[in-house]
């Protein structure tokens, strides 16, 4: 009676094979259920524990991050509003300075006359023509090396602008952070406060308007009179870096009078950028808008890895002096040059960073400020801390009740399988009985529970086992049978596969096809054991396959006949050279295709695989045993391969052949194209060589003939004479080839008699001659191309001097003189034709 598989859920089949007890299984079951909804309950509360706890994280850090904006955002406003304060207070006063100026010249024919002081009496001319004050005054006074004299309108500026030393001593004693205050006339006067005695530190002729910062707040460049700022720079006299702001100055008239202009110490500004402080380590930079450096603190240098001495201040922030900052940082600074405002994140030194940027908008720099990342959320990282640490206690309280209800589930589970496992012990004595080779064992089933249902099993089965141990045997010899066979059919695969690579290695070796085909049909005969192996390929006209080579009597006697097949004619090689398919005649007295051969008589089995290359057959591998059904599909498969081998190994030998032809072809053209070249060459240059001796050197307008140089030029090869017979001088004489062909000779002689040469010498002297016949042979292309040209060149005006008459007469009159004067001393006549009216 045929019992119904009973099919078990997976976790049913995965406790089963639990190597454990079915009272350990039971035990383990009952524990998985309930860790099961422990987990669930577990895996519930800790996401929803988690899903607070990033909830609260993100709302913390966007909170922070929303309060490090702002901060950072109030500290560039108020930072960039301070240092814009200071710059916009110079240009005040700068401004100033240029209105009393204004007025002052505006008034210059009441406040000129002298009266506080006359220019007239106080400048003193020096004897390198320049003008000069008395350096106990205030300002110091220079007027360059030119007028002897002063003149009424320079007389009347200078006693007007003296008046400002009211006004500009007290200004400098008030503020520290200008060097100097000065103005540049159009006289091309200065007067500079305080007095430094100019005259001995500039050189006599020197111009005040052409000063840079003159010449930037002219009205020409500076049409809206506004002040104008300088580029920073280093000062000379080492006041640090300085700032130049200068105005124009007119009178009444608006008429231009000249420039008023400050040096500023930027000194006060490098302070405050530096004691500009955000978080633990941040700092400030401040740039103008040439990406010039203004103020950069020691924890800026810090920072970026470099010294003050490697981009000192005044220097331009490139890409190049700090290769080490992203990318991003440099597009941020140009952002900053260009005057915007913004805020980002850039990462410096594995550090993510804040940076916040505001323009001054007076003077054009850009300011900004780097603050970690870390610093600014701080408070944050705190509180996410103790989150994750309330979580973790959470976490550890939830695992110790899970141990807790898994231990008493683990009691529970102990005494149920105690009371489900004792029915089973009867069973598992059955089965190891019938495991240990007794069939006839029986299981005693007292219930139709599922025990008593697997007791039933258990006996159905021993009695299967009885019935089919019997027929075990046999079915096991079938199988090893089968097994041997294929073992033999793979052995005997990777020996012809072997086979095929050892013979694709002999093959690829050789590239003459007249010496390939040969070797492969040997060395495929030899590998394979095949009696005839012949090579046909197709001709050009695609109509016969020719046998080119073969390993067997017979077919070296076909060789011998010049043996051909047609093309889809009788025969297996002609059917496979037609269609392109493999073909095996297994016993060819019965194949209708095979064609009798009476060179081959042994012939009882034949196989012919096409040879074919980029999907084109070129040739036949016909293959013939002595033994009837020889050919099997693995050894067309095996020959196939080997097939391709071959083909590959022709197509090469031929291109390599069609190749070494094309080479020698274009090498005798070339060799025969300068050996021309050179001729012609030779029959027009009235100098045919060159001499240098110790004495000098010049032109050889006739040929040098002496057995040496015959020697070297008939043999191409270099001909050494150390000891001449009937010469009086040594001499090596070295062809000078080009491509193989000789063009000259280089002779070195020695005025020493009975000199030898050395290897070295006879080295450099062949070196010479292969890099002279380069250089020959270029200077003689470039001497026919010239040619060339001029003879078109000549064609072309002659031919565009015609082309330009219209007159019949004057083309001919053209015509006439132009080639009279490129051919000189030739005579030149056209004639018409009488009888067709064409001219000769």
């Amino acid at each position: 009676m045929n019992q119904p598989k009973l099919k078990l859920p997976s976790i049913s089949r995965w406790l089963l094979a639990i190597p454990l007890s079915l009272r350990g299984k039971l035990i383990v079951g009952n524990m998985l259920i309930t860790l099961l909804a422990i987990l669930g309950m577990g895996y519930y509360v800790y996401f929803r524990a988690q899903e607070s706890n990033d909830y609260l994280t993100t709302q913390l850090e966007q909170s922070v991050s929303q309060s490090a904006d702002e901060q950072l955002a109030a500290v560039a406003n108020e930072q960039s509003a301070t240092l814009n304060d200071f710059f916009s207070s110079k240009s005040y006063e700068i401004s100033l300075i240029g209105a009393n100026l204004n007025n002052l010249l505006s008034g210059e024919s009441r406040l000129g006359n002298g009266v506080y002081w006359d220019s007239a009496q106080s400048l003193s001319l020096l004897p390198n023509g320049s003008w000069d004050n008395s350096n106990e005054e205030p300002s110091s006074i220079f007027i360059p090396a030119g007028p002897q004299e002063l003149t009424p309108a320079m007389v009347a500026v200078l006693n007007t602008i003296k008046l400002t030393e009211s006004s500009v001593p007290p200004l400098l004693e008030k503020n520290p952070e200008i060097i100097a205050i000065y103005f540049g006339g159009t006289f091309r006067e200065t007067i500079y406060y305080p007095n430094i005695d100019l005259a001995n530190i500039v050189p006599p002729d020197f111009d005040v308007t052409q000063r840079p910062w003159y010449v930037a707040s002219t009205p020409r460049n500076n049409p809206e009179g506004s002040v104008v700022w300088s580029e920073p720079y280093q000062d000379a006299a080492l006041n640090g870096l300085v700032v130049t702001a200068s105005i124009p100055v007119f009178d009444s008239y608006r008429r231009f009078r000249g420039v008023a202009a400050m040096d500023i110490q930027l000194n006060q500004i490098t302070s405050i950028v530096s004691n500009i402080r955000l978080g633990d380590t941040g700092y400030a930079f401040l740039v103008d808008r040439d990406n010039r450096l203004i103020a950069f603190p020691q924890a800026g240098y810090d920072d970026f890895g470099i010294s003050p001495e490697s981009l000192p201040l005044g220097e331009i922030v490139t890409q190049q002096e700090l290769p080490s900052l992203p990318t991003s940082f440099f597009e941020t600074l140009s952002k900053i040059s260009a005057g915007e405002s913004g805020f980002t994140k850039i990462k410096i030194n594995d550090t993510t960073r804040y940076i916040i940027y505001r323009p001054l908008p007076e003077v054009g720099y850009g300011l900004a400020i780097l603050v970690p990342e870390v610093e600014l959320q701080k408070d944050a990282i705190i509180a996410n801390e103790q989150i994750n640490r309330q979580t973790r206690n959470a976490i550890l309280v939830s695992l110790f009740l899970i141990l807790g209800i898994l231990f008493t589930a683990s009691l529970a589970s102990l005494v149920m399988g105690n009371a489900v496992t004792a029915p089973l012990i009867s069973l598992t004595k059955t089965a190891r009985a019938i495991a240990g080779g007794d069939l006839d064992a029986r299981a005693e089933i007292h219930n139709q529970d599922e025990i008593g249902i697997l007791g039933q099993s258990l006996n159905m089965m021993a009695a299967e086992l009885q019935k089919s141990f019997g027929s075990l045997e046999q079915g096991v010899a079938d199988r090893t049978r089968e097994l041997e066979i294929a073992r033999t059919n793979s052995e005997r695969r990777a020996s012809d596969l072997q086979a095929i690579s050892e013979i694709s290695k002999v093959i690829a070796g050789e590239q003459k096809l007249d010496t390939l085909l040969p070797l492969i049909t040997r060395v495929v005969s030899d590998r394979f054991g095949f009696y005839h192996i012949g090579i046909f390929l197709i001709d050009e006209a695609n109509q016969y396959a020719v046998l080119l080579a073969s390993n067997s009597e017979g077919g070296q006697a076909m060789l011998h006949r010049g043996h051909m097949l047609e093309v889809g004619g009788g025969g297996i090689v002609g059917y496979v050279a037609k269609f392109s398919a493999p073909r095996i005649a297994l016993d060819v007295g019965l194949d209708a295709v095979f064609f009798n051969n009476p060179d081959l008589p042994e012939t009882r089995s034949e196989m012919a695989v096409p040879l074919i290359v980029r999907n084109k057959i070129v040739g036949v591998l016909d293959l013939q045993s002595t033994k009837a059904g020889a050919f099997t599909d693995n050894e067309v498969n095996t020959m196939s391969i080997l097939a391709d081998q071959i083909a590959i190994a022709i197509e090469n030998a031929r291109l390599f052949q069609q190749t070494q032809q094309a080479l020698i072809e274009a090498e005798t053209l070339y060799r025969q194209n300068i050996k021309e070249g050179w001729s012609k060459f030779s029959r027009e240059e009235t100098s045919i060589g060159y001499y240098q001796t110790l004495k000098g050197g010049g032109k050889l307008n006739a040929p040098i003939d002496s057995e040496e140089i015959r020697q070297a030029m008939n043999s191409g090869e270099a001909q050494i004479f150390n000891n001449p017979q009937g010469a009086q001088e040594p001499s090596i004489v070295v062809p000078i080839k080009l491509r193989g062909q000789v063009i000259g000779a280089l002779n070195v002689k020695s005025p020493a008699s009975g000199r030898h040469w050395s290897a070295d010498e006879v080295n450099l002297v062949e070196a010479i001659s292969e890099r002279l016949s380069f250089s020959l042979e270029n200077a003689r292309l470039i001497q026919e191309s010239q040619r060339q040209v001029i003879k078109e060149q000549t064609i072309s005006e002659v031919t565009g001097k015609i082309g330009a008459s219209i007159n019949l007469k004057n083309v001919l009159q053209t015509a006439v003189e132009e080639l009279a004067r490129a051919m000189p001393g030739s005579e030149v006549i056209i004639e018409f034709d009488q009888k067709n009216g064409n001219p000769d």
